[in-house]
């Protein structure tokens, strides 16, 4: 039973999730070898095998990279070129340590660099994990321009413990926000302490409760951000992602999963008498990203992977959350995307509070007084008199200590993910969004690495009744042995996607207009905010005032009518193709749109002047596939002219014509036979192409029965001797296939052979 409700459940969600099942495919896909070949692609391949940060420079024009023993620093313009590392191993006695406790000595006992953060204009801030002895440091980015190659020495590094994990498998998020490093990391050997720290400024750091599971249980921490709540800076909090054991659903079912967010005050430095040097405002939430189904059914995407905040240039205090999911089942293979917005966020924590009696008792909401102020309210002036969070009541820090689990879970904008991928070969992995300027207003383009190697650049189109429909323009093979991408980046001024991988660093083009198409419709079509019809070719769109451009992205728009607004050329040039086929043989005629989305129908004209098309249909020796037309075996019947014509988006063009010629070479030799002045020209090349399509002993077979010789006047060079035995099967057979009437026929000896008219063949 549970196999049916899945595989219902499958077809539900790439069917109704994603508007049609064509539509949730990629529009175009190019491999590693076609993006290379464009000049779209470049890559710097790496030796380290570990790849977990990238940080771009904009002003300085550089991309630092953090990897396994070594900082890279290389150019924003092309990686290609220049790249300089700062080698930064663990000490030798810190590697034997690790050696001696059971680590593996390739991929735990080395300095897996976790953190890289921009400290200032002049200086880095990076931790690695030193053969689990973190250390940190700050870093020159001068240092990069002296030589090619640096060595940090141990003496030039502090402690890293409360700042980077000591495990380099262990999930790390990590934001240095007002020149404090806030990090949600495991902090203990074992890695069994989950924690979100503060440290690195002027004060005490501050950190969760520690071991205790109503804080946080075996988290996997995802992202750290500051956001402002109110136009005082006293309220802005810092916001943390992660995935944890979720305490309040486990029961006989065993372990369960929840993605959550969790958010303390800036300003929060603990409590007088309890919560000392621990936060005091911590509170977290449950993020739900799932697809409603009948009867109660959720499908719940639960294992969070990646977040993207998404500021909007006009409210800064409301941007779009965009989360990366996978689930955590055996039975269901997905991912999707879901999008928050931060006033539901700040409203959940606003709600009621979760709340457990005993160990006997279930998890239920607190109904009891909260006391004053709020438990989670940050100490300020809007809010209250209270100028520190050491000045607020026992009551208030008691309950913050054992109710940090808001009831009400965070919903995604519409309920239910904004894209979803089920039954595929990969999942998603990282996830970037670019905000873009086009033509008909601003769209947000979605980038989306997978654990296969490949980039999904998807865009959404709005529809009737606020709905959206997800479009997948493109599909990138960005690393060519398929490795999973761990990390990805985006440099708005230069326009280039960086993505990271086990194979090295890879600088992606985020469009390449010009590949679209020749024509304003096929540049329309594309439907990709980055590009536009400039009167003359498809090119990357530029917000300059009154410059008129024709593009449609819009799913209620005709493109057709775009185009002819500006007086565009709105036909696409068909391919002309001729192909000539003997009769009996079998043939096959391609066509190939480079859109996925596109419908493709064949016709045949009725006649070679008329404009009548019939649609082919499959029949017992021609069949229609999805990417041709297949004849098994060829009659004259078949011969005409047959237009492949595609669709999408309501738009109809040809896009490939066919002269299809049947010939029977039978047929012409017999007549020329009977003619004395045959005008068949056999030394055309057209004739010799057809006659090397028929299979050499059919032809001399029929040669024969039409009465012909083997020519005597062959070249030396060509002269073959052939035993009578195994040139043409057994002589029995030979002389079977050979008898009956027919001039020269018979059972003449090969040995002597006949001078062969010169109108033979």
């Amino acid at each position: 039973m549970w196999r049916f409700v899945t595989l219902v459940l499958l077809v539900h969600l790439e069917v109704s999730q994603t508007g049609a099942w064509r539509a949730s495919q990629p529009r175009l896909q190019f491999t590693h070898s076609e993006l290379v070949q464009n000049g779209r692609l470049l890559s710097l391949s790496l030796a380290a095998g570990d790849m977990h940060s990238l940080l771009p420079d904009e002003d300085g024009r550089r991309l630092y990279v953090a990897m396994k023993d070594n900082l890279l620093s290389t150019s924003l313009d092309d990686i290609t070129q220049n790249p300089s590392k700062l080698y930064w191993p663990a000490s030798p006695d810190r590697i034997q340590e690790c050696l001696m406790a059971g680590k593996d000595p390739e991929s735990e006992c080395a300095n897996f660099l976790r953190v890289l953060q921009p400290y200032n204009q002049t200086h880095l801030y990076v931790c690695g994990t030193g053969a689990f002895n973190p250390r940190c440091a700050f870093i020159a980015t001068s240092v990069f321009l002296k030589s090619e190659r640096h060595t940090l020495s141990f003496g030039q590094t502090e402690c890293g413990k409360g700042k980077c994990p000591y495990d380099p498998h262990q999930k790390t998020a990590t934001a240095i926000i007002d020149g404090e490093l806030y990090a949600g990391i495991s902090s203990d050997f074992m890695s069994r302490d989950s924690a979100f720290f503060r440290s690195l400024g002027s004060r005490h750091v501050v950190r969760t409760e520690q071991y205790d599971s109503t804080w946080l249980q075996d988290a996997q921490f995802v992202k750290v951000a500051s956001m402002a709540e109110t136009d005082n800076p006293e309220d802005d909090k810092v916001y943390v992602f992660f995935t944890e054991r979720a305490q309040e659903a486990e029961g006989a079912a065993g372990k369960v999963l929840y993605s959550r967010v969790a958010r303390v005050c800036k300003n929060d430095i603990g409590g007088q008498r309890s919560l000392v040097n621990k936060w005091s405002t911590f509170q977290k939430a449950r993020m739900v990203c799932s697809v409603p189904g009948p009867d109660g059914i959720q499908t719940h995407f639960d294992q969070l992977q990646d977040i993207f905040i998404l500021h909007d240039g006009k409210d800064k205090k409301n941007p779009l959350i965009y989360g990366l999911f996978t689930t955590s089942s055996d039975v269901l293979n997905g991912s999707a995307v879901c999008v928050y917005r931060m006033q539901d966020v700040v409203r959940v924590f606003k709600g009621n509070f979760y709340h457990k009696e005993g160990p006997e008792y279930k998890w239920a909401e607190f109904t009891g007084k909260v006391p004053y102020p709020r438990p989670g309210t940050c100490p300020s002036s809007t809010y209250g008199s209270y100028r520190s969070t050491r000045e607020y009541p026992d009551d208030v820090i008691f309950f913050s200590r054992t109710h940090p689990l808001m009831q009400e879970a965070v919903m995604p904008l519409g309920g239910r993910p904004l894209l979803v991928r089920v039954g595929v070969h990969y999942k998603f992995s990282r996830l970037l969004v670019d905000r873009v300027e086009a033509v008909d207003g601003q769209y947000n383009v979605l980038f989306i690495g997978t654990d296969s190697g490949l980039v999904l650049k998807s865009i959404h189109l709005p529809k009737e009744h606020g709905v959206t429909q997800e479009v997948t323009l493109e599909q990138l093979q960005v690393f060519q042995n398929k490795s999973p991408v761990t990390t990805m980046t985006l440099s708005k001024r230069k326009q280039w996607l960086f993505v990271g991988s086990a194979e090295g660093v890879a600088q992606l083009g985020l469009f390449q207009c010009e590949l679209y198409g020749q024509a304003c419709t096929e540049c329309c079509l594309a439907r990709d905010p980055y590009c536009t019809w400039d009167g003359h070719a498809c090119s990357p769109f530029v917000p300059i005032a009154r410059r008129r451009n024709a593009r449609q992205v819009g799913d209620e728009v005709d493109p057709l009518t775009q185009c002819v607004r500006q007086g565009a050329a709105l036909q696409v040039e068909a391919e002309q193709r001729t192909m000539i086929v003997a009769e009996g043989n079998g043939t096959y005629m391609e066509c190939l749109p480079k859109s996925r989305h596109a419908v493709v129908t064949w016709y045949k004209q009725a006649g070679e002047n008329s404009a009548e098309l019939h649609q082919v249909q499959s029949g017992e020796q021609l069949v229609v596939i999805e990417r041709g037309v297949l004849i098994r075996r060829a009659e004259t019947a078949h011969s005409g002219v047959y237009h492949c014509q595609l669709e999408e988006h309501g738009f109809r063009w040809t896009a490939v014509t066919v002269r299809l010629s049947v010939w029977s070479p039978y047929r012409a030799l017999a007549w020329s036979t009977s003619n004395p002045n045959p005008s068949l020209d056999v030394s055309q090349p057209w004739y010799q192409d057809v006659m090397a399509l028929i299979h050499p002993s059919r032809l001399q077979q029929h040669c024969q029965r039409l009465g012909f010789r083997q020519r005597r006047n062959r070249k030396p060079d060509q002269e073959q001797t052939k035993n009578p035995k195994t040139a043409d099967g057994p002589r029995g057979e030979r002389h079977k296939h050979e008898g009956g009437g027919g001039r020269g026929g018979g059972r003449k000896s090969r040995s002597k052979p006949q001078q062969r008219s010169p109108r033979s063949t």
